[in-house]
C-alpha cells in the first residue's frame, strides 16, 4: 500500500483538483448552452426576418396584356406566363430536382369548380358535403375530363406546371403568403371543422385565385413520376403514360405541411375513394379523397 507522507494534505489537494475540474466542466457547458441558444435565436431571427421581409404583392396586368386579360371567360383569371423554379430540393423526394420551367399565358378558374356548376353540366352531384357553392369532390380524373369535354372548349385540366406557377403567384416562399401558416388563406384541418366550405371565402393569391391551397385537392393533367426531369422545360406536360395522376393543393383535412406550394401526391385516375386496411381486424374501410379541380383554358392565337 502506498505510503503518503501527509494523508490529510493529499486529500485536500485531491479535493481542490476535483473542484477545479468540476468548475471548468460547468463553464464549458454554460458556454455551449450559450452558443446553442445564440444559434437558435439567430436561426429564429433569420426565419422571422425572411417572413417579415416577404411582401404580398398582387400581380399587375401590364398595359399590353389588358386586352387579352379582359377577354377572360366569365369566372376565369388571366395568368401571364413566365419562367420559374418548379419543385423543392429540400422536401419530399418526388419534389426534386428543382428546375426551371416556362409556361405560356393561359386562363384559369378563379374558383374551384362548384357543385352547382358541376351538376348543371353533368346532371348529378357526387359530393360528400352537398352545398351548391362548395367545390365538387368525390370525382375521378375521368369525371373531370368528361366535364371538360362537355364544356365545349371552355375547360381543360391544367398541367402540373401551370398549377404550380399559378399557385405561386411569383412567390418563392413555402406558401404563396409567406413561410408561416396563415388560416386566412386556406381551409385545412386546424380551421375547417372537418368539412369543405363555399369557394371564395378565404383570401386570394397574387393572381386573384381562391382556394389554391386547402378546401379540396385538385386534379392536374400530368401522369405522376417519382422525380422531375432535369434541365429547363417549356410548357411541360409530364411523362407520356403512367399509373397515377398528380393532385395538388391539399384539402380541408390536410395538415399545414400538405398545403405547401411544392407538395404533390398521386391518385389513380379511376379512384374517388380508396380502401385502407386498418390496424385492427384487417377490416376494409373507405377513406375519402376530397379531390376536385378547376378549369384552365388555352388562350386562342387570335387573341
Amino acid at each position: 500500500m502506498p505510503n503518503f507522507p501527509n494523508p490529510d494534505k493529499t486529500m485536500d489537494n485531491l479535493r481542490n483538483i476535483l473542484f477545479c475540474l468540476a468548475f471548468i466542466f460547468c463553464l464549458a457547458c454554460s458556454s455551449e448552452e450559450t452558443n446553442v441558444s445564440e444559434q437558435e435565436q439567430g436561426e429564429t431571427s433569420d426565419f422571422g426576418a425572411i417572413q417579415e421581409n416577404f411582401k404580398f404583392e398582387p400581380v399587375a396586368i401590364a398595359p399590353e396584356d389588358k386586352v387579352i386579360a379582359d377577354k377572360a371567360p366569365e369566372g376565369m383569371v388571366f395568368i401571364k406566363g413566365g419562367c420559374f423554379i418548379l419543385g423543392n430540393n429540400f422536401a419530399q423526394v418526388d419534389e426534386a430536382p428543382e428546375h426551371e420551367v416556362c409556361v405560356d399565358d393561359f386562363y384559369l378558374d378563379k374558383y374551384e369548380v362548384t357543385q352547382a356548376r358541376w351538376e348543371k353540366v353533368m346532371g348529378f352531384n357526387p359530393s360528400k358535403f352537398p352545398n351548391p357553392d362548395s367545390p365538387v369532390e368525390q370525382i375521378t380524373f375521368y369525371d373531370a375530363l368528361e366535364f371538360a369535354e362537355e364544356s365545349k372548349g371552355l375547360c381543360r385540366i391544367p398541367t402540373e406546371a401551370e398549377w404550380e406557377y399559378a399557385a405561386r403567384g411569383h412567390a418563392d416562399t413555402r406558401y404563396f403568403w409567406g413561410n408561416m401558416m396563415n388560416d386566412q388563406y386556406a381551409w385545412f384541418k386546424d380551421n375547417s371543422g372537418t368539412q369543405t366550405h363555399p369557394v371564395g371565402q378565404t383570401k386570394p393569391n397574387q393572381f386573384g385565385l381562391y382556394d389554391m391551397m386547402g378546401n379540396v385537392w385538385e386534379w392536374t393533367s400530368d401522369w405522376y413520376d417519382a422525380a422531375y426531369p432535369r434541365g429547363k422545360q417549356t410548357n411541360p406536360t409530364g411523362v407520356s403514360e403512367g399509373e397515377f395522376k398528380v393532385v395538388r393543393g391539399g384539402a380541408f383535412d390536410s395538415s399545414a405541411g400538405g398545403l405547401r406550394i411544392t407538395n404533390r401526391t398521386w391518385l389513380h385516375p379511376t379512384n374517388k375513394v380508396f380502401p385502407k386496411v386498418t390496424t385492427y381486424g384487417q377490416a376494409m374501410n373507405e377513406v375519402y379523397n376530397y379531390v376536385g379541380f378547376r378549369c384552365a383554358m388555352t388562350i386562342p392565337a387570335s387573341s
